[in-house]
């Protein structure tokens, strides 16, 4: 075991570029701030205030998506605290996103009062939609899924393609959003 520590330290004084890009391959991305021992402990217990506090560079680190996962679901009272996250912190979150600090407070209502274990929450795998759905979905941003496959159930070809043109559509773009909607 000696010999190839020693051969590995004559390599590295021949070679001192090696040791730098190893060294600089073992290193991940550093955290500003400690997510279970400081961040979400300061959420839980309320801490309006906590990122205000930080410095522009601890700021930037902190991911207000990442939290909110991390935050919707704990070892106890799951579906409250999802609820809670949802009704509080998660509705019309992508309206919010220049405005961070809103987020935090907003995230840190739903903290229990007291630091609780939380677990991961992965993201959904994403629903594919056609670019009819897509771009009924982008006039009609706040509805459901369901509330859009009603839509497109309850209205014919005709009826869109009248809705598109009314919305400045050029009849080529129509026509290719329509010839994938099968039916009426």
């Amino acid at each position: 075991m000696n010999e190839v520590k020693n051969w590995r330290d004559e390599f590295y004084n021949l070679n001192p570029d090696a040791v730098i890009e190893i060294e600089a391959g073992k290193k991940g991305k550093e955290y500003k701030n400690d997510l279970f021992g400081v961040v979400l402990p300061a959420l839980d217990r309320r801490n309006k205030k906590f990122y205000s506090k930080l410095t522009e560079e601890q700021q930037k680190d902190i991911s207000i998506w990442t939290l909110t996962r991390w935050m919707s679901h704990t070892s106890r009272d799951t579906e409250l605290q999802l609820c809670n996250v949802n009704y509080v912190a998660n509705i019309n979150s992508k309206f919010l996103t220049k405005h961070k600090e809103l987020q935090w407070m907003l995230l840190s209502m739903t903290g229990s009062g007291k630091p609780i274990k939380h677990e991961w929450i992965a993201a959904p795998k994403g629903i594919k939609k056609n670019k009819l759905e897509e771009v009924l979905s982008n006039h009609f941003p706040l509805l459901r899924v369901q509330e859009l496959e009603l839509l497109l159930k309850l209205n014919t070809k005709k009826d869109l393609e009248l809705f598109f043109k009314e919305n400045g559509y050029e009849d080529k773009v129509i026509k290719e959003l329509l010839k994938g909607d099968k039916g009426k």
